[in-house]
């Protein structure tokens, strides 16, 4: 038993989960965001949470979401705090190890403080970064997603093919935005014995350093209503990070989202007034350079 201030102080068990920082491909100019779960058994009463930093040369790039002094609830067992990390456009190009202390202590009411037991809950949380002059591409692929999707359409002359969402959890662990290089999927039959088409698709939403979030892939197909099985590989560079199969379904158009009659006359009315447009402009052009010709002609 430890005596402070004349308050009896016995320490009990606190729970942190990470308990640690971790960041090895930080580079000036980085935020980094690391999410920590503080437990607690009996959540009877209010308990404040003390934080002190100890992290030399890097004191000042680090912060608390909820501040170095906050309150976990009473009835709540677990609560999350975030550790922010913003790395200074000066910062050197070295390793930052240190600590992350914690010390929580109940909130009484004033007629509860003469006497008795406070107990102090305390833990420690392990830092390690690394800032480094070099720009690191990588990610991970955390998880897919795909749906349905129904079949593309013509509009006189012009087809609008089907399109498959192919959703992707990306946690990008290097210190550039980053997404996959490409996306390639190889449809087969159903029953896999014939390839009827290949899909590649480079354009896609970048992931800023350090954060995870879907981000989805569009490929245009012009296959029929059918179940088909897709090979996907995802890149990374030329590396293939995550290769499966999938089934795939391709409904008739108006399947999922049922389209009003109108829609039919209207785009018919929208591509005739297109096409009267372009024809509108260009015989214009035409007979307005004729006549800008002959009133030069004149001139000479």
């Amino acid at each position: 038993m430890l005596y402070l201030f004349g308050i009896n102080i016995v320490f009990a068990g606190f729970g942190i989960s990470p308990p640690y920082v971790t960041n090895y491909n930080l580079t000036r100019g980085s935020h980094f965001e690391s999410k920590i779960w503080l437990s607690r058994g009996d959540p009877v009463e209010d308990l404040r949470v003390e934080v002190a930093i100890d992290v030399p040369g890097a004191n000042d790039w680090i912060s608390i979401d909820k501040g170095n002094s906050f309150i976990m609830p009473k009835g709540e067992q677990r609560t999350p705090m975030t550790v922010l990390i913003d790395v200074p456009k000066n910062a050197e190009f070295k390793s930052y190890p240190g600590y992350i202390r914690l010390i929580t202590y109940p909130i009484r009411p004033p007629e509860e403080k003469g006497g008795g037991v406070a107990i102090v809950l305390g833990a420690r949380i392990d830092v390690n970064l690394d800032v480094k002059d070099i720009k690191i591409f990588d990610f991970n692929v955390k998880r897919i997603n795909i749906y349905d999707l129904e079949e593309g359409h013509k509009v006189l002359w012009w087809y609008s093919p089907g399109k498959i969402k192919f959703e992707m959890e990306i946690e990008n662990i290097g210190n550039v935005k980053a997404s996959p290089t490409k996306v390639v999927f190889n449809i087969y039959n159903d029953k896999e014995t014939e390839l009827l088409e290949t899909i590649e698709v480079k354009k896609m939403e970048k992931v800023e350093p350090f954060e995870k979030r879907m981000i989805t892939a569009e490929l245009p197909t012009k296959l029929s209503p059918k179940g088909y099985t897709a090979v996907f590989k995802i890149f990374k560079g030329e590396e293939i990070v995550r290769e499966d199969k999938i089934h795939l379904t391709i409904l008739p158009r108006g399947t999922l989202k049922p389209i009003p009659e109108e829609w039919y006359g209207l785009e018919v009315w929208i591509w005739w007034t297109a096409i009267a447009g372009i024809v509108i402009l260009t015989g214009g052009g035409y007979f307005g350079y004729r006549f800008w010709r002959k009133r030069r002609n004149r001139n000479l």
